[in-house]
């Protein structure tokens, strides 16, 4: 019995290590994302603006600009209409 929990001991650590390794990078990737949202920098607000100014053509390529614009004209056009009737 105590053999089988070796090995199962082996196991979890060995799984433990490889996951800690497979993780490592993205604890960087934490960091870094940790700072700019507190905006550590005063370069992080600008990046992060052209950063999503470069990614508007792709976006509206595929219609998802147009997509969420035409969706905010009929939530404006239910209220004005709602609006209208309590007016009346």
């Amino acid at each position: 019995m105590a053999e089988g929990d070796n090995r199962s001991t082996n196991m979890l650590a060995a799984e433990t290590a490889n996951l800690e390794e497979q993780l490592q990078g993205w604890g960087e990737v934490m960091l870094m994302a940790d700072k700019v949202l507190r905006w550590e920098r005063a370069w992080f607000p600008p990046a992060i603006m052209v950063t999503f100014f470069l990614l508007l053509p792709g976006l509206n390529q595929h219609g998802i600009i147009s997509k969420y614009i035409g969706m905010a004209k009929r939530e404006i056009n239910k209220l004005l209409k709602q609006k209208e009737k309590k007016n009346e």
